[in-house]
């Protein structure tokens, strides 16, 4: 019966052109001294229109029979035959056109050496033994632990980041304001500081790379969230800083906003800051101005509690941003509040 291996090697040979007989053949043999018979041996193959035959020889079925292999090469020769072997799972050689591959299966490299071996032996070209290293293993791609990065649905300029953790633990994130810190945004809860990244200096196509070297190097612990902002929790500073209401959900890399505050006193405004005649009540926080954001108007309203303030925020690219705001530059830049 003829095996899978057997059967895989001989449509091999066919591709390459040799034609070999239907199923298997008999071989009348001359005298065997050691059994004192004359048998009749039957290879795997015999290639037509010659006298060579090839022998299919698995580790798992000749592992430790090599005596009884060179007997029968033996056999087969004294009868004319020449006999090409290819021994498989490295098997050693026992014949001159042997063909020894360590690969425990048929490799097209040890089907091309025994295509070569075959037309050497049909020719009455001396033998050589072909050897065939096992390849290496193919080093297995380790997955990513970083996820993709893909524009965020709810908030603008801002991009989802997954990462593996130490602890196996998937964590998400979000690469806020064009990719500049990270964040944890999760639920209706406002972004969470994580650390700066610094995307936002580079083209998107360096995005991958840069992000996991830096994420890489953090330990568990390390993605925590610090604060609100990336300098703290407060937007505003000033004397009356604290009536301002800043949105829950507000975060740096939007293009505008609206809060609203109870200013005593408010009257004039400058893109950073809010006063109260000459002098500033609440300021922009120096770093959220350093960033881009800018007070656009302010609006006196009367609500059922008594008066307070309508604030348009809005974002502009940092190069064009104020760097920052004293009294003097409040009062020299300054805009009436709205009624």
């Amino acid at each position: 019966m003829t095996s899978q291996t057997e059967q895989r090697v001989r449509d091999k040979l066919i591709a390459a052109g040799f034609t070999v007989h239907k199923g298997r053949s008999a071989i009348q043999c001359g005298h065997e001294p050691q059994r004192n018979n004359f048998p009749i041996l039957t290879p795997d193959i015999l290639i037509s229109k010659s006298k060579v035959c090839v022998e299919v020889d698995p580790a798992h079925t000749h592992v430790g029979k090599e005596k009884d292999d060179r007997t029968r090469n033996q056999l087969l020769a004294a009868a004319g035959w020449q006999v090409v072997r290819l021994r498989i799972g490295g098997l050693g050689p026992v014949g001159e056109h042997d063909v020894v591959a360590e690969s425990e299966s048929v490799t097209n490299e040890a089907m091309d050496a025994l295509a070569s071996a075959v037309s050497d032996a049909v020719v009455g070209r001396p033998g050589i033994i072909r050897r065939i290293a096992k390849k290496a293993p193919t080093a297995v791609r380790q997955k990513s632990r970083l996820g993709a990065i893909a524009e965020h649905k709810y908030y603008e300029n801002a991009f989802y980041v997954s990462w593996q953790l130490n602890s196996g633990r998937a964590q998400r994130m979000v690469a806020m304001d064009h990719g500049r810190y990270l964040a944890i945004a999760e639920g209706w809860d406002p972004p969470q500081f994580i650390c700066h990244l610094g995307l936002d200096e580079l083209p998107r196509k360096q995005w991958r790379t840069a992000l996991q070297d830096i994420l890489a190097q953090m330990s568990d612990t390390d993605f925590v969230p610090r604060s609100r902002f990336p300098w703290g929790d407060e937007l505003f500073i000033g004397e009356q800083a604290s009536t301002v209401r800043v949105h829950p959900k507000f975060y740096l890399g939007a293009s505008a906003w609206e809060l609203t505050a109870n200013i005593v006193g408010a009257n004039v405004f400058s893109e950073a800051a809010i006063c109260a005649d000459r002098d500033v009540q609440a300021e922009l926080h120096p770093e959220a101005v350093q960033r881009g954001w800018r007070i656009a108007a302010v609006g006196q309203c009367k609500g059922k509690y008594g008066d307070y303030q309508e604030i348009q925020l809005l974002w502009r690219s940092p190069l064009q941003a104020p760097t920052g705001v004293d009294e003097s530059e409040a009062l020299a830049a300054s805009n009436n509040v709205g009624h």
